[in-house]
């Protein structure tokens, strides 16, 4: 009898530590479920921190992108800010451009040559005038001279604006499709432009016109916009030669 009430003593006390170790093991168990959870949730947000990192990378670069392939469009536009469509010039107004070169050109036509470069570089200067003021037949032709004191050396054919009023006010109504304002503009250097020449005209005097140059129709009647390639490089090349920083719009 003794023996026996020994024995299950001993199993009781087996039972009770084999019942502790359970708990302990199940404990242990919950904390390792508990860590590996905090542990997967800890990487799942740093994942998805780094796929949106990821994502606003390539957005941006997108951006970046889309305004690099914009700018020759952004540069148009800023001739005159928010004009629809309409200020392009049209083909024919172009070609009548082209067609009303003088038969006899002057000898600076077709760009600078060393014996008409000698001289002092500050004689010379570019000026643009409107061919007609009053009537709206030719408004949008312009032509851009070129002169060494009172002697002209050239003159082109232009294109500026798209509305003929005469009464279009040119100084304080951006995007109304007006010519150049009266005055003169500091005139940059050429630069390219894609595939075009753009020189850029700050004007200086109080206006709320801004982003002019000189540029090629392509097509646009733009701010002051040359039909003839071969104009324009002739026009830049007499920039670059003489240094002319000026350009005095007439009327």
């Amino acid at each position: 009898m003794q023996y026996l009430g020994s024995k299950q003593l001993v199993l009781k006390s087996l039972k009770r530590q084999c019942m502790a170790y359970k708990g302990v093991n199940h404990q242990n168990l919950l904390t390792n479920k508990r860590k590996s959870l905090t542990i997967k949730s800890f990487f799942r947000s740093k994942h998805r921190e780094t796929n949106s990192k990821a994502m606003h990378y390539k957005a941006t670069l997108h951006i970046i992108k889309g305004l690099f392939l914009a700018a020759p469009l952004l540069l148009i536009m800023s001739c005159e800010p928010g004009i629809s469509a309409k200020q392009s010039a049209s083909k024919d107004e172009i070609k009548r451009s082209n067609t009303q070169k003088p038969n006899n050109l002057d000898s600076g036509q077709t760009g600078p040559n060393p014996a008409l470069l000698q001289g002092h570089r500050d004689s010379f200067s570019l000026k643009a005038r409107r061919l007609s003021s009053t009537g709206s037949n030719n408004n949008g032709q312009w032509l851009v001279e070129l002169f060494q004191g009172s002697e002209r050396l050239a003159r082109w054919p232009a294109i500026s604006g798209y509305n003929t009023k005469p009464t279009a006010d040119r100084r304080w109504s951006p995007g109304n499709g007006a010519a150049l304002p009266i005055g003169d503009y500091l005139l940059g250097q050429p630069e390219p432009w894609g595939a075009d020449i753009w020189l850029n005209l700050q004007p200086q005097f109080k206006t709320d016109r801004s982003g002019l140059g000189i540029h090629h129709c392509n097509p646009g009647s733009g701010c002051l916009c040359i039909p003839s390639r071969n104009d324009l490089e002739a026009i830049a090349a007499w920039v670059k030669a003489t240094g002319i920083d000026k350009l005095t719009v007439q009327n």
